[in-house]
């Protein structure tokens, strides 16, 4: 469940939800089946993406994706299983707190930041290109958290 609408219904213990807490629960039932129309779509189809992105990348970057190919796989197919769970609880916070920090953290002590936000940057333009138009703009909505996340330790 989305971790806001988890927080305001273990507080509203005694008392009923407010109007603005009960909007948010009003949008989260809304947005259900784009959510997981999303969430298939990316159950199905991500590592496809994904080859299609690091296929793209290799045009400008061939060394690198030769050597780090199969590490970029793996990191790009947790990212987006992160992503499919984040859309489908519709849940920003969960996202940040459970993969922007500790992912960002890894690659940059790795120093891959550039070749990494340029492979995830080519991976929206994949999702674009491939999902339905709402979809897409969820999926890359947490790909772009992730891009800047990634961006705001390059100097």
């Amino acid at each position: 469940m989305n971790t806001l609408l988890d927080r305001y219904i273990r507080e509203a213990d005694g008392r009923y939800l407010t109007d603005s807490e009960l909007g948010m629960l009003d949008t989260y039932v809304s947005t259900y089946s784009t959510r997981m129309q999303a969430y298939n779509i990316l159950q199905e189809k991500s590592e496809s993406f994904i080859l299609e992105a690091l296929k793209r990348l290799s045009q400008t970057d061939a060394q690198t994706v030769r050597q780090h190919k199969d590490k970029c796989i793996r990191d790009m197919v947790y990212v987006m299983r992160a992503i499919a769970v984040a859309v489908l609880r519709d849940d920003e916070q969960a996202f940040r707190d459970e993969l922007l920090l500790w992912l960002q953290n890894i690659l940059s002590a790795l120093h891959k930041e550039k070749q990494s936000s340029r492979a995830y940057q080519l991976l929206q333009n994949v999702v674009s290109e491939e999902m339905p138009g709402e979809s897409a703009k969820l999926v890359n909505y947490y790909l772009g958290e992730f891009i800047a996340a990634l961006t705001s330790g390059l100097s």
